[in-house]
């Protein structure tokens, strides 16, 4: 309200009180206890008006505290490589999913109220909605489970790519619902694009003579790629045409200097099952140089 409205809010408020004040003074001795009833309900109404509607509380209001949940992971440790087996990352992804989904609505109820400007609020409340949908759906389904082909090993990589999803999904997410905590804007965190699960690429990597990618400093020194079933044996799981198509060609992120937005853009595309029955690409035979930043 206005400094006018708040002193009319008060006058009245004032008028109120002392109006039935008179009256519990001037008021018979049988019918005092009733005009003091009155006069207590009148005074608590008129403190609950004046915290709702004005600026002036008769105490001083307490600032919200908002805080991440708790316990948080590790987000700078790598996770271990699963060595193919979608069942050893499980556990890793889905406490991270939950994680954030429980962090999501923080993030929808700071929406409103951090001091970022709007736009950007808006969107890191977006990217943790987002973010949170997709890990929850990438851990939904075991290996076996989810979208199947007459090739086992092919569900296996296809479970490993979503996984390994979930959990760059929930970094996004995290770091987004942080952003409306600490009001400051997101900075590019890219993954490494050999190994995700890897430290965070830090290092440049050109693949290729016009395409550079974010890598961790040992994969800038020794490219440890993260390996995925497949009929013939391991393979990169940027060779692999099991693992979602929106994932491998971003490198989960790895490919665009951004702050995850063109994670979160390929998983607002829409969920599709990959193509299937065939075998791993053979045209990315890119000779590697090592640039780090």
């Amino acid at each position: 309200m206005t400094r006018t409205g708040e002193l009319l809010a008060l006058l009245t408020t004032a008028g109120a009180l002392s109006g039935t004040g008179w009256l519990a003074a001037t008021a018979d001795t049988g019918q005092r206890y009733e005009a003091g009833l009155v006069l207590g309900l009148t005074a608590g109404l008129a403190v609950a008006l004046l915290r709702r509607f004005t600026g002036l509380p008769p105490a001083r209001r307490r600032p919200y505290t908002y805080a991440l949940p708790l316990p948080a992971p590790d987000w700078r440790a790598p996770l271990p490589d699963p060595a193919g087996d979608p069942d050893a990352l499980r556990p890793y992804a889905e406490r991270r999913a939950r994680l954030l989904s429980d962090a999501s609505a923080l993030g929808g109820s700071l929406r409103h109220s951090c001091a970022l400007a709007p736009r950007l609020r808006d969107e890191l409340a977006a990217f943790a909605t987002t973010a949170s949908i997709q890990a929850s759906n990438c851990v939904l389904y075991p290996a076996g489970d989810g979208p199947s082909s007459p090739d086992p090993a092919y569900d296996a990589a296809y479970a490993l790519g979503e996984l390994v999803a979930a959990v760059e999904f929930s970094r996004i997410g995290l770091r987004a619902v942080e952003a409306l905590v600490t009001e400051r804007p997101l900075r590019a965190d890219p993954p490494c694009y050999f190994n995700p699960l890897h430290e965070r690429g830090h290092a440049r990597l050109a693949i290729g003579d016009a395409e550079e990618a974010a890598v961790c400093h040992g994969c800038a020194r020794r490219p440890a790629p993260l390996l995925v079933p497949s009929a013939a044996g391991p393979v990169p799981y940027h060779d692999s045409d099991a693992v979602d198509p929106r994932w491998r060609l971003l490198g989960y992120g790895a490919l665009v200097p951004d702050s995850g937005a063109a994670m979160i853009a390929a998983a607002q595309d829409g969920c599709h099952a990959p193509p299937r029955g065939r075998g791993p690409r053979r045209d990315r035979a890119k000779a590697l140089r090592a640039k780090v930043s």
